[in-house]
C-alpha cells in the first residue's frame, strides 16, 4: 500500500498529527508531509487544531474531510450493477433510458464548462472528466466530425447488466459539448465505447 493510501486508511478511523501518522506507518515525519500536503490540496483531508493541553502552539491533526469518507470504497461497481438489475426488473426500457439521460445531465453539470468556449475545448473538458473516471479516451477526426473511443468502460459492469447505461455518457457528452452525440458502443465479449460527435 502506498504512503498516500495508508494515510487515508488511518485517517478514516481517527484524527492524527503528522508525527503520529509517521509513527504508525513506521516512516519518517518527512515521508508523510508531502502526501499530506497533496491530499490537503486535493480537498481529501483537512487539518484541525488539536486542543492544547499546555501552553504553546496546538498541534495540527488531520482528518478525512466530510463527504470524502467513501474515497476507498469498492462498493460502487457492484452497487451500480445491482441497481441496474433492479431497475430493469421494475422499470420499462423508456423509463430506464429517461432516468439514465437525467444522470448524464447531472454529471455534465459537474463539469461546469463555460458555454462560450469553443466546442473542441468543451470536448476536451468532457474527455478529461471521463478519463478521471477511468475511461482512457481517445478522440479522432472522421468524415462527419469526431469519434471518441475508450477500451476501458468506466461503467462496464452496469453496461453488461443493462446496455442503455451507455446513454448516460451519450447525454453527458452532448450536454458538455453542446452538439449532437450518437452512441455506437460495441458490447460484445470486450466492451468498446464509441461515440460520434458533431465537432
Amino acid at each position: 500500500m502506498s504512503t498516500r493510501n495508508a494515510i487515508i486508511s488511518h485517517l478514516r478511523t481517527k484524527r492524527l498529527t503528522a508525527t503520529e501518522l509517521a509513527e504508525q506507518l513506521d516512516v519518517t515525519r518527512n515521508a508523510v508531509i508531502v502526501p499530506l500536503r497533496q491530499l490537503e490540496a486535493e480537498g481529501i483531508i483537512e487539518g484541525v487544531e488539536r486542543k492544547a493541553k499546555r501552553v504553546g502552539k496546538p498541534a495540527l491533526e488531520y482528518q478525512i474531510r466530510p463527504g470524502k469518507e467513501d474515497l476507498q470504497s469498492k462498493a460502487y461497481p457492484p452497487f451500480a450493477e445491482t441497481l441496474m438489475q433492479v431497475a430493469s426488473e421494475q422499470l420499462s426500457c423508456n423509463q430506464i433510458e429517461s432516468l439514465l439521460r437525467e444522470v448524464g445531465r447531472k454529471l455534465a453539470e459537474e463539469v461546469n464548462v463555460n458555454p462560450d468556449l469553443r466546442t473542441s475545448d468543451r470536448l476536451k473538458a468532457a474527455t478529461t472528466y471521463l478519463d478521471k473516471l477511468g475511461a482512457g479516451t481517445s478522440v479522432e477526426r472522421c468524415e462527419n466530425g469526431s469519434v471518441l473511443r475508450s477500451f476501458s468502460c468506466p461503467l462496464g459492469r452496469a453496461v453488461r447488466q443493462e446496455s442503455c447505461v451507455c446513454k448516460v455518457v451519450e447525454t453527458f457528452l452532448s450536454d458538455v459539448t453542446g452538439v449532437r452525440v450518437d452512441e455506437q458502443c460495441s458490447r460484445g465479449e470486450k466492451l468498446e465505447c464509441k461515440f460520434l460527435i458533431d465537432v
